[in-house]
């Protein structure tokens, strides 16, 4: 089922946390809204639960229009941050108490579908234990089968895998990935980890002040952000940004300051509109976009400031007049602190951003 907000929007007193917003997600599809601390992503989530009434504007689940409907009766299943699991109940109640509420719904068909949601979730085998004697993860699925047991229309999550460590957060981001394109349920998640994002959404809602900055695959966000907000909130390091003036030199448009001098694509340099005159623009790039080598010939020429080992690869900061630059490059490649350096610019990898507006160029 797909889902529209129209003009969604809900205020708290003088406080707008949620404004104006439009957003369309395709029926089967997992979207993920996220953003930074009070961007208004969860007030999103918790209007499309029915837990807070919009301000003004409509939700719509396909043609029906549901933001004046109790949460009961929007069709939804909804997994919170802390799970909020009863912890006097066994795992079988727990996931069995939606249907409690729910009249028609008989003992043996409330034992079925206990049964396969447990099982969809691989916690069938703990159906006898209450939430204390459960891990993180297990109480998670707990909560993730008790919101499918109603068979809703809408999966809704909060942050649901924020009280998990590194490595169980991995594990979950597959699962429920793969458990959402198996039921083909419509799902929307909340979250201020971009990975996760990345990594689970078919699109992600990226939200700043009550409104929405972009709207798109995870592929759309990281390769063409449309503002220098999407550039650097989306990608870890985050993107590089340098002042800079565009201009022509030798035959050729070239992204320049007094500490570094770029060629542009032929691509990007015919799209933008220089009338003869240098224009000014923030330069970005991705650190994955750098190449350190030798000091001649390079774009930009500075010092070795820190080295941070990844593993299989490590996160280099090199320091160029005032400005810091990361680049990650191979573990095996020998760089020490101090040391000076070259980089090079991927010229088709390039950002240029409006110095005021802070908008993509070209």
């Amino acid at each position: 089922m797909d889902v529209r907000f129209e003009k969604l929007t809900r205020r708290f007193g003088a406080v707008t946390a949620v404004d104006a917003l439009d957003l369309e997600i395709r029926d089967g599809e997992l979207v993920a809204l996220l953003g930074p601390s009070g961007c208004g992503k969860t007030t999103t989530l918790l209007m499309t639960a029915g837990i807070y009434r919009p301000t003004s504007g409509a939700i719509y689940f396909g043609r029906r229009r549901v933001d004046h409907l109790l949460p009961r009766d929007r069709g939804i299943g909804m997994v919170f941050q802390n799970y909020a699991l009863y912890p006097h109940m066994t795992v079988e109640e727990n996931i069995g108490f939606p249907l409690e509420l729910r009249r028609g719904v008989s003992r043996d068909e409330r034992a079925r579908r206990v049964r396969s949601a447990a099982e969809r979730v691989k916690v069938d085998m703990l159906l006898a234990r209450r939430p204390a004697q459960l891990s993180g993860g297990q109480q998670q699925r707990v909560a993730l089968a008790r919101a499918l047991v109603k068979e809703p229309d809408i999966l809704l999550l909060d942050e649901p895998l924020s009280n998990l460590d590194a490595r169980l957060r991995h594990t979950m981001r597959a699962e429920i990935k793969r458990l959402q394109k198996d039921l083909s349920i419509t799902s929307i998640f909340v979250t201020h980890d971009q990975l996760e994002a990345l990594t689970m959404a078919d699109r992600i809602a990226l939200m700043t002040d009550g409104k929405l900055a972009a709207y798109g695959t995870p592929d759309d966000l990281y390769e063409r952000p449309e503002s220098r907000f999407v550039a650097e909130f989306i990608g870890n390091p985050p993107m590089n940004f340098l002042d800079a003036e565009v201009a022509r030199a030798d035959g050729q448009v070239v992204a320049r300051n007094a500490e570094m001098q770029v060629p542009l694509a032929n691509g990007l340099a015919d799209r933008l509109s220089l009338n003869g005159a240098p224009r000014k623009v923030v330069l970005g790039i991705r650190p994955e976009h750098l190449t350190i080598g030798p000091t001649e010939p390079a774009n930009a020429r500075g010092d070795v400031y820190m080295v941070e080992p990844m593993g299989r690869e490590q996160v280099v900061d090199v320091r160029i007049g005032d400005h810091s630059l990361q680049a990650i490059v191979p573990a095996a490649q020998s760089l020490r602190v101090g040391e000076p350096v070259g980089l090079a610019f991927d010229p088709t990898k390039l950002h240029l951003f409006d110095p005021a507006a802070g908008q993509r160029l070209g």
